[in-house]
């Protein structure tokens, strides 16, 4: 049997390489790895909404990568280091989503990089 997953190239030249993949396409879904708020070079950007709002941006370029986008999402997990940022979280995907909103899980947990407030992580229908 063929290997349904499709792998595509990395939109970001920081991620050429590593041990993972940033979206994975199966049929007509697409998931991806957790978005932080990274910046073009591999940074983390300072602030939560920097970083959620580029952690956002990071997922799109993901999706869009797989032939999604951020319209197509229908589920979305968001880890926040302080559960404290919940409401900024809420105020930025009203900006940056249109409604209906996808499904969404918000957690609260410790995130691995040293200054990393949070990281977003998705599943996409294509189109």
């Amino acid at each position: 049997m063929a290997d349904p997953r499709v792998i595509p190239d990395p939109p970001f030249a920081w991620a050429e390489g590593a041990p993972y993949s940033q979206a994975v396409r199966v049929g007509d879904l697409v998931f991806t790895s957790g978005q932080g708020g990274f910046d073009a070079d591999g940074e983390l950007v300072e602030g939560i909404e920097a970083q959620l709002r580029l952690s956002l941006a990071n997922l799109g370029a993901s999706l869009e990568a797989a032939g999604a986008s951020l319209a197509t999402l229908v589920k979305i997990t968001v880890y926040l280091a302080d559960p404290a940022h919940l409401d900024v979280w809420r105020s930025v995907r009203a900006d940056v989503l249109a409604p209906p909103f996808p499904a969404t899980t918000a957690v609260s947990t410790a995130l691995l990089f040293d200054g990393m407030l949070c990281e977003i992580d998705a599943v996409a229908v294509v189109g």
